[in-house]
């Protein structure tokens, strides 16, 4: 028997109104749960709160990481224009005066000298940790080093491992595995707020219980990046060459760093040797 228009149309609208009627009823179902529900307890509105601080958190770290590789991207423009200027152009990769360790990675090298670029502060203070990356890029432009990575003649900068296999530029920097060598050096309260740089003539594992071999740490604190540069191409001018023991393993580096480093505090604590620099 066939069905006339009129009732397939009358069928169909039917059909339609069942369908929008059992959609709408789970979602008024929710909108009753939602306005029937009760308020949060102390324990779920502290957990909230929690959650909402630290994706907060992780949105300043977000913003701050943004602008570190906003500053990096125009001082590469400006080395490249630079270059340019003078007819060549440098093919060098961006990461060449500095070697990335994780904690799997305590001996780094064999020969030369050791120096860490270590963080005191809090990862919250974006200024503080803007200075950090600040002295990271001073590092990373200056003059090649041409002494193999394997005689430890470059900076030693503590990196998060890499998620994957795709390089999607420097890694971010490893405040859990730095807090590690601060403590393992006992630097936590002894130097004031930022960039540290600590030299020795042998590596360090972080997480290791036998004697801390002797060092130099200095705090840069909060100085300017003409400064900093003035003061990483000391470090870099002593990188190229093996150290040699006299006195102290880090004499040479030492002496140079007082004769024009202004007025500092130094506390010398058997074979540890902590330098403040003036901010």
């Amino acid at each position: 028997m066939s069905i006339s228009r009129p009732k397939r149309f009358q069928t169909c609208i039917l059909l339609t109104g069942l369908l929008l009627l059992l959609t709408v009823i789970p979602s008024i179902a929710g909108l009753n749960d939602l306005f029937d529900k009760k308020e949060l307890d102390e324990t779920e509105r502290k957990e909230t709160i929690e959650r909402i601080d630290s994706i907060q958190e992780k949105l300043k770290l977000l913003q701050d990481k943004l602008r570190v590789l906003e500053r990096r991207k125009a001082a590469k423009a400006t080395a490249q224009n630079a270059q340019r200027a003078v007819g060549a152009i440098s093919t060098t990769p961006v990461q060449i005066n500095w070697q990335p360790i994780d904690e799997t990675s305590t001996d780094p090298g064999e020969f030369g000298l050791y120096t860490y670029l270590l963080f005191k502060g809090e990862v919250a203070d974006i200024s503080a940790v803007g200075t950090l990356e600040d002295f990271i890029l001073t590092i990373e432009t200056l003059p090649r080093n041409d002494i193999p990575a394997s005689l430890a003649n470059q900076f030693l900068v503590p990196v998060e491992k890499p998620q994957s296999l795709i390089s999607l530029g420097r890694q971010p920097y490893d405040f859990k595995l730095n807090e590690a060598y601060l403590n393992r050096l006992e630097l936590q309260d002894n130097l004031p707020d930022g960039p540290i740089l600590v030299s020795m003539m042998e590596p360090i594992d972080p997480y290791g219980q036998g004697d801390v071999p002797a060092f130099l740490a200095v705090s840069f604190g909060r100085q300017t990046p003409q400064r900093n540069l003035h003061l990483a191409k000391i470090w870099h001018h002593q990188e190229k060459d093996a150290i040699a023991s006299n006195g102290h393993p880090v004499s040479n580096l030492f002496w140079e760093l007082i004769d024009g480093a202004g007025p500092t505090v130094v506390t010398s604590y058997q074979q540890r040797i902590l330098v403040v620099l003036p901010q």
